[in-house]
């Protein structure tokens, strides 16, 4: 049974790191072009001279379409709720049966490693799990999921 340790801990390191540097990557590709939206609307504002050429570009079909993308992640907080959602559900799934498994063991430190990540494991999907609940009712009470409005 020992044998079996290193076959389970190495490949969930490298999948958490891959998870990591998945995760950063992605956030510096959003970051960026949140970046270059900025600068692009920045400039087209600069453009116009008088606050009625603005007004007029803003009744256009362009003009909807440029505030919509501007407002895009503000408006659509689903996606981001829902991967919480899943993180956390599979974390807490995996991490329960890693410390239901740490019984299995005949030895203390495999024990004793597979309920500390268990453990681990178990309070960083409760996180994701709350985390996302505290978003949705957050998105909700500001009004983001279309025009519901909540008090709570």
């Amino acid at each position: 049974m020992e044998e079996l340790i290193p076959i389970i801990i190495v490949p969930v390191m490298f999948l958490v790191m891959g998870w990591m540097v998945r995760t950063v990557s992605v956030n510096r590709r959003l970051r960026e072009t949140a970046r270059m939206q900025t600068e692009m609307q920045t400039k087209l504002l600069e453009k116009f001279g008088t606050s009625q050429e603005m007004l007029q570009y803003l009744e256009s079909e362009a003009g909807k379409k440029f505030v919509e993308s501007a407002s895009l992640e503000r408006a659509n907080p689903h996606g981001r709720i829902l991967s919480g959602i899943q993180a956390g559900i599979l974390l807490v799934l995996g991490s329960v049966a890693l410390f239901a498994s740490a019984g299995n063991f005949d030895h203390d430190g495999p024990s004793r490693a597979c309920s500390f990540l268990g453990l681990m494991g178990i309070m960083l999907g409760s996180g994701f799990l709350i985390s996302s609940f505290v978003a949705y009712r957050l998105s909700k009470t500001w009004g983001l999921f279309g025009s519901e409005r909540s008090d709570a």
